[in-house]
């Protein structure tokens, strides 16, 4: 390395590196901090970095180059297999019958429930759905009865952007029962 005259004003310089290969400047006259080393190369801060930029042609850190080039020559990591797609909510549900209860707030009576046909809309919740589908319909008053301790509802909703209708046979003393969707066609 050619050095250049220096005045006695301008402070001398360590070319220093890490363990990451990664190189750097530090004053002659301060202890060289943990983890980095002298190269052995000494001057201006001019000359220092000139003599870097001459060294230091790939600046990624040693480890990163090291996995890259560990990659490059590894097989391919195999394809995932194809997830099996679910049916949708509205297959699921369609199905056939799946075990439903009759959602009422603040209170669970058969008042509230018959309340809640009487204003044409019901919750029920497909109990059997990951978390449980609650679903709002809207009750077909031509097509649902009351007696005795049977709800047998009969209403429309849309789930999932697809028009359906709601068949249910809810007890009324356990607000449980049974029940299914099926699309509506022509809509």
């Amino acid at each position: 390395m050619t050095t250049t005259p220096r005045t006695a004003a301008e402070p001398t310089y360590h070319v220093v590196v890490n363990d990451e290969e990664q190189y750097s400047i530090w004053l002659a006259d301060q202890e060289i901090p943990a983890g980095w080393r002298a190269t052995g190369t000494s001057g201006t801060q001019e000359e220092c970095l000139r003599h870097i930029d001459e060294v230091w042609t790939d600046m990624r850190p040693r480890s990163l180059r090291e996995a890259m080039a560990a990659a490059e020559h590894a097989e391919p990591a195999p394809a995932p297999a194809p997830a099996e797609e679910e049916p949708s909510l509205v297959d699921r549900l369609c199905a056939g019958d799946q075990p439903v209860e009759a959602v009422l707030r603040p209170e669970r009576t058969a008042a509230a429930l018959r309340e809640a046909v009487d204003r044409g809309y019901v919750f029920v919740r497909f109990t059997a759905t990951r978390g449980g589908t609650e679903l709002g319909v809207a009750v077909d008053p031509a097509a649902t009865t009351m007696d005795g301790t049977e709800l047998r509802l009969t209403g429309t909703l849309t789930l999932d952007f697809e028009p359906v209708r709601c068949h249910a046979r809810v007890d009324v003393t356990t607000f449980t029962g049974e029940g299914r969707l099926e699309r509506v066609s022509g809509t």
